[in-house]
């Protein structure tokens, strides 16, 4: 059964698991949530989990959330309150999936700590995990991925991509992945997708990588994104790429 409850500010908003995930719960939770988001703009959520019906009940509980992606990336932070030791290892990867949020898990004892940590603002995150490339082209957009993405880095590709489509009407985007450390390789398409404002106006994308999954993930994306020409290249082949976008 899911109950919500408010918290001392008004942008943040707790609720309560204890049991079985139920329908009207799930559904009161995500009303509060929409409300607080539409209200503040941003949302700070506390979660207690005191019983949960094992990692089935759990998982559906987080598909549900995750299928809101809209409201998913308005959440700032989230506290997690658990003694379930395999919820505190799930809980962690979080995040994977999640760059604009910070998830931290506490016992359920700790809930006045998880409360205030809260309550504390974050130091700004700086851009560090994207770097542009020259591409010798003003037309077109080169990015490289040296490390995890987090939100200053999301929010620097959007003003980037916002840029190109302003000058050039539509964005051709060069992505190349230097490194994965840090990184849910397979999934650092999607999140891309999620956070581009201007997702609609890519015309072209040439991501360059030896990474054995990247020609499978982006041949499966080029299928399930009309509109948009994707093409995975090896690094060897990185002149070739700029010339596909051009």
């Amino acid at each position: 059964m899911i109950s919500v409850f408010p918290l001392s500010q008004d942008n943040m908003l707790g609720f309560t698991l204890d049991g079985e995930v139920d329908e009207e719960g799930m559904r009161r939770l995500l009303m509060a949530v929409e409300a607080k988001v539409v209200t503040h703009g941003r949302l700070r959520l506390l979660g207690n989990i005191k019983n949960v019906g094992g990692f089935a009940s759990y998982q559906s509980f987080w598909d549900t959330i995750k299928a809101k992606k809209d409201l998913l990336h308005k959440i700032e932070k989230y506290a997690i309150l658990t003694d379930h030791g395999w919820l505190t290892t799930l809980s962690g990867g979080i995040d994977w999936f999640t760059p604009r949020m910070e998830v931290k898990t506490f016992r359920l004892d700790e809930g006045e700590v998880a409360h205030q940590w809260l309550k504390t603002d974050t130091e700004p995150l700086v851009s560090e995990g994207v770097k542009t490339v020259d591409l010798g082209d003003d037309r077109l957009l080169g990015l490289a991925i040296v490390g995890k993405l987090n939100i200053a880095d999301y929010d620097r590709i959007n003003t980037l991509v916002e840029e190109k489509v302003r000058h050039h009407g539509k964005a051709r985007i060069l992505l190349e992945i230097v490194s994965t450390e840090g990184i849910n390789a397979r999934t650092l398409w999607e999140d891309l997708k999620t956070s581009l404002k201007l997702y609609k106006d890519l015309e072209r994308v040439a991501i360059v990588g030896d990474q054995s999954w990247l020609k499978t993930s982006v041949k499966l994306s080029d299928l399930l994104t009309p509109g948009l020409d994707l093409a995975a290249f090896s690094t060897i082949d990185r002149k070739r790429a700029i010339s596909w976008l051009d």
